[in-house]
């Protein structure tokens, strides 16, 4: 019979560090999410990608809930993204299964204010604002080219973690 020989717990150690740490740059990327409470009613804000880019369409998707899920019943309100006090964006929306989908090209980066009065059943509702912050993708660090800097992070991060595995299965083998 011929011998296998196991691998370092080192490598294995290593290898499942290293597919941890790629997984994250997806997962920096992915979905975000606010709640926001008006009386009865849960409002969650979710958008992607987190972070609204200039010049890209951000997606959002409202969900209108109360204590027993999403509200089935027709809500009929307005949606207004404003920005210093200046509304640059409105919206009035009818929906009768507690979820609203909208897309929003931001045209210039800075803080907006997403506001909503709607109404339930006769009964009017006006939760708290969602503050969101539009980033410049190409210029979020001092006129830097940021994508660049991220590349330059993630290939040192690929080189000290190939230089470590090697030195720790080497380090492994030799007390053998």
């Amino acid at each position: 019979m011929k011998k296998t020989r196991k691998k370092p717990i080192f490598q294995k150690i290593g290898f499942l560090l290293a597919a941890f740490f790629a997984l994250l740059v997806p997962m920096a990327y992915s979905n975000g999410g606010c709640v926001k409470i008006a009386d009865d009613v849960f409002v969650q804000l979710t958008s992607a990608p987190v972070a609204p880019r200039v010049g890209s369409q951000t997606s959002y998707l409202f969900s209108f809930a109360n204590r027993q899920g999403l509200i089935s019943r027709e809500i009929n309100g307005t949606l207004r993204i404003t920005k210093n006090g200046e509304t640059v964006f409105s919206n009035a929306f009818k929906t009768s299964d507690g979820i609203l989908a909208q897309k929003y090209n931001y045209q210039s980066p800075g803080m907006y204010e997403i506001f909503f009065d709607f109404s339930v059943g006769g009964k009017n509702y006006k939760p708290e604002d969602f503050l969101v912050e539009a980033v410049d993708w190409k210029t979020m660090s001092n006129g830097k080219n940021y994508f660049a800097d991220k590349i330059i992070f993630l290939l040192a991060g690929i080189v000290i973690g190939a230089i470590s595995i090697k030195f720790i299965s080497k380090r492994a083998s030799s007390k053998k």
